[in-house]
């Protein structure tokens, strides 16, 4: 498939994340002659479901689309003009090593031919659904996390350090209120989504403060630069069915593309989906991406 289509697929998968009440469209119906797609090489009208099939978006009844008309054709558009690979991170901010992950890929963001898109997840919904457990539960391995993290946050430059009781913060409390309000986020107001996750990892990762009680979600997305009063109606949002089905959604994505804990990066080359689990698979990423390493911190992300 032509790369141009690829980040075609980038855009809707994008730009139909959220869900929506809006205008339902049929895909073979005469608004795709509108949109201009017939006019992309080797792709039809005709070809429109298998292909949004194939990139994972949501797609029913054969031939239908949940997703703003006026959405649909400035996401085709967008992507025909630039043909991005797309990159999913999926991310909970309980786990540290999302962190690492998350931000030395929003450096690469602007150096790398990609379309980040950022998927929070709820990890212990992976840990159960997979029969995996913490690996700060296994004695050996507790130990060598101890060691690890602090190795791995001065090469990635990122400023984390465990909370003093671990097994309280991480295993015991875990991450829902957060990562359900994340999601609230995600779906209505996305431009948030990138420094209100970074905050909450800042709160538990870097100053051990909470992140479940309504006053510390609030406190984080303030920091965030969310005005007080859209942070109220995301906080009340993230308790309604449509922000938990998000959530479940989401992480069913994830065990859908083999996911057993987080960070999990899927690459869609050419198509087909390449499942990355953890930090430190970015420099593998780039060889299947076909980009080059440039180290945790690019000259170019230091600018």
């Amino acid at each position: 498939m032509p790369s141009p289509l690829r980040g075609a697929a980038a855009a809707l998968c994008h730009e139909g994340s959220a869900e929506s009440s809006s205008e339902v469209i049929s895909c073979d119906s005469a608004d795709w002659a509108r949109t201009g797609l017939e006019e992309a090489p080797g792709f039809g009208g005709g070809r429109v479901v298998s292909f949004l099939r194939q990139f994972g978006f949501p797609v029913w009844q054969r031939s239908r689309v949940r997703l703003p008309k006026e959405r649909l054709m400035a996401a085709f558009r967008e992507g025909l003009s630039r043909g991005k690979t797309l990159v999913d991170l999926f991310y909970d901010v309980v786990s540290p090593y999302s962190w690492l992950g998350f931000e030395v890929l929003c450096r690469y963001r602007s150096i790398w031919n990609i379309e980040l898109r950022l998927r929070p997840a709820f990890l212990g919904g992976i840990m159960k659904e997979t029969g995996n457990q913490p690996p700060a539960m296994v004695p050996k391995r507790a130990s060598y996390m101890s060691k690890d993290i602090p190795r791995m946050a001065k090469y990635y430059q990122v400023p984390l350090q465990s909370p003093k009781d671990f097994f309280e913060t991480v295993i015991k409390k875990g991450s829902l209120p957060a990562m359900r309000f994340v999601s609230a986020v995600d779906l209505a107001q996305p431009q948030y989504l990138e420094p209100v996750s970074r905050e909450l990892w800042m709160r538990i990762w870097c100053r051990d403060e909470d992140i479940l009680q309504p006053e510390s979600i609030l406190a984080a997305a303030e920091k965030a630069g969310v005005p007080l009063e859209q942070a109220k109606k995301l906080l009340e949002m993230s308790t309604t069915p449509e922000v938990k089905n998000r959530l479940k959604t989401i992480t069913d994505e994830a065990l859908k593309y083999g996911a057993f804990g987080l960070p999990s990066v899927v690459a869609h080359v050419n198509g087909e989906p390449q499942l990355l689990f953890g930090s430190d698979r970015l420099e593998l990423l780039a060889s299947i991406l076909g980009e080059k390493w440039l180290g945790p911190m690019p000259a170019s992300a230091k600018l």
